[in-house]
């Protein structure tokens, strides 16, 4: 299948009540996982690339590679950049086939928020790329108080004033760990995501996944969550497999005899998450659906 637009993924989970898991890829193997994982539980999925990973490939090389499988996969895969820092960054990501992009500027005041959101905005819309934006407070591995949570008036003025089309606010979530160090529990504030998305009238999207219990997930996506990004759970999984087999062998093992067992674990880990996610099975339906409103 050709990429599939996160606007028509995001419109299907959230009309169906299930968030679609956007998993954070860094390297090739990671991209397999997620994508063998999503045709074995028949599920959407989203790769998500971040600007870290140029510090040794291109934006280019990573969604070309997701290309490539979405193109012989049977169930959709779509493209989105996590966490640009700046105009540059979200614009790289549009010409190498992101559908949405991330301009991360939630921790800063609101007027610049807003500014600087719109700008992206300006180049995405007239694309039909979705431009998200991040408010309120997350602090990477810690707990939100109530403080740190976004403020649905700052956020209806945020998506209003900027044009965002999709929202990514501090809701009790945790998000990722800076340093690799083991994540605080998430306790998510469900009410606080049912009036954002009620409010504001796009989809939210939850960072810090990893960690999070089903129940809260499912809740979570019941009230308005429709894209989860995920990368603490997976990426340790992987390292975990890739460091066995490396401390059991000698330093001159062929990689791929590496490589493999830990893209299965990631791939293992993926899986339950799309069982928590409610994704699991919605393929199909998704596949159906676009090809009736197409028609």
């Amino acid at each position: 299948m050709p990429i599939a637009s996160l606007d028509r993924l995001l419109q299907h989970a959230s009309d169906n009540k299930y968030a679609v898991g956007a998993f954070v890829s860094m390297n090739i193997e990671i991209i397999q996982a997620a994508i063998a994982a999503a045709e074995k539980k028949n599920s959407p999925v989203v790769i998500r690339i971040h600007p870290d990973s140029r510090q040794i490939t291109s934006f280019e090389t990573l969604t070309s590679v997701a290309k490539q499988l979405a193109a012989k996969a049977s169930v959709p895969v779509g493209l989105s950049l996590d966490h640009g820092n700046t105009l540059a960054d979200t614009v790289d990501a549009i010409r190498a086939g992101c559908t949405s992009v991330m301009l991360d500027a939630g921790e800063e005041p609101l007027e610049d928020n807003i500014r600087l959101v719109k700008q992206v905005v300006e180049v995405a819309k007239p694309l039909g790329i979705l431009v998200e934006a991040a408010i309120g407070h997350m602090e990477h591995g810690a707990v939100q108080t109530d403080d740190d949570l976004a403020s649905v008036q700052e956020a209806v003025r945020l998506v209003r004033e900027s044009g965002a089309t999709i929202l990514a606010p501090a809701i009790g979530n945790v998000h990722g760990s800076a340093h690799g160090e083991i994540k605080a529990k998430s306790n998510l504030a469900i009410d606080r995501i049912r009036d954002l998305r009620e409010a504001t009238g796009v989809p939210i999207c939850m960072h810090g996944g990893s960690g999070t219990p089903r129940d809260q997930m499912q809740a979570a996506t019941k009230a308005g969550v429709a894209l989860v990004i995920l990368f603490s759970d997976i990426i340790t999984a992987y390292n975990k497999e890739l460091k066995r087999v490396l401390d059991e062998n000698s330093i001159g093992i062929a990689i791929i005899d590496a490589l493999v067992p830990a893209q299965h674990a990631a791939q293992g880990v993926i899986e339950e998450k799309m069982d928590d996610l409610g994704s699991a099975g919605q393929a199909s339906a998704f596949n159906e659906w676009l090809r009736a409103s197409a028609g």
